[in-house]
């Protein structure tokens, strides 16, 4: 009897070792929430992209971009998604981290107006409905009123409402004129009868508004692990531009979402936004500094380049395989 507990608590052991080792090979990615801007991490993830260069992956879904660095940080996750703001946020409070591609180079966003508005001159002087203060739909929305010529600070009142359903609730009100949204509710405003103003990304705003963070640590110390993952990451990207159906299908599954109408409204919005190659340059980079330092000092103090690394994917870039991709 003895005997046999030993060879039970032995062979328990040696699981509990086999689990252990499997959990620590699982490469972590941090996500911000469910939304159509992640469908490039999504696929890469359900197309079997990491898969195809040796990593056994797992998207865990966090509050938001600034809680997926903070993991990061903390090294329970080995790669974080997120707004670009919340890592340069981190990085000018002395975080050591840095972006290894920027996948959304623009502000996927759209300015909607209640109906009696119909252009852009009409918006001077008018209330504007976002988020909350602070928020990437208000650095957005501030962004798009400059660009139509438009002094967001003297012409503009900007409230702090809520999520989408509570601005468009206040525009059917009449408590505000206007307000920024994405994708799919594009398409509820347009049948609500409001008018699209402007399209952030048809209007051509660079912008880095989505970006994928680790610690330079880790990239030092996991070098074909960063590759294996921008490799993986790269053929999600040419997978969305190449298949629309299974693109859907794994947008559907991640936002659960049936709605065909809903779901091709957003893949047709993100399709030309996605990079195939998602470089951060200096020019989206400053773009975002500019903005985060009218409200942060410390920011003035860095350069584009101090926020990103993107001496992996140009290495990638240099074997010529991602042009093969759209071959």
């Amino acid at each position: 009897m003895k005997r046999m507990l030993q060879i039970i608590l032995l062979a328990l052991f040696t699981t509990g070792l086999c689990i252990s080792s499997a959990t620590a090979k699982t490469v972590r990615i941090g996500i911000p929430g469910i939304s159509g801007t992640l469908l490039p991490l999504y696929v890469t993830q359900d197309a079997g992209f990491f898969e195809k260069h040796s990593l056994e992956t797992e998207l865990i879904t966090m509050r938001s971009g600034s809680v997926a660095i903070q993991s990061l940080l903390a090294r329970e996750i080995q790669f974080g998604a997120s707004g670009t703001s919340s890592g340069v946020d981190a990085k000018v409070a002395g975080a050591d981290i840095v972006a290894i591609t920027e996948y959304i180079n623009t502000l996927p966003y759209a300015l909607v107006a209640s109906e009696r508005i119909r252009n852009a001159e009409q918006l001077r002087g008018r209330r504007f409905a976002v988020s909350r203060l602070g928020a990437i739909s208000d650095i957005a929305l501030r962004l798009a009123l400059r660009n139509l010529g438009i002094d967001p600070s003297k012409e503009a009142v900007i409230l702090g409402i809520g999520d989408a359903a509570s601005r468009f609730s206040a525009l059917r009100a009449g408590t505000v004129d206007a307000t920024v949204i994405s994708p799919p509710d594009t398409l509820l405003a347009r049948k609500l009868g409001f008018n699209l103003i402007a399209s952030f990304p048809e209007a051509k705003l660079r912008f880095a508004y989505g970006s994928i963070f680790i610690t330079t640590d880790f990239g030092r110390k996991s070098r074909e692990m960063v590759l294996n993952f921008l490799k993986g990451f790269v053929e999600g990207i040419a997978y969305i531009h190449k298949n629309k159906e299974g693109s859907l299908r794994i947008l559907s599954k991640w936002t659960r979402n049936q709605d065909r109408e809903a779901l091709e409204e957003t893949y047709n919005f993100f399709l030309n936004i996605y990079p195939k190659k998602p470089y951060s340059t200096d020019e989206t980079m400053q773009a975002l500094l500019e903005v985060m330092g009218e409200r942060n000092s410390e920011v003035k103090k860095f350069k584009p380049s101090d926020f990103n690394d993107m001496q992996f994917l140009r290495e990638i870039d240099k074997t010529g395989s991602i042009d093969r991709l759209y071959r």
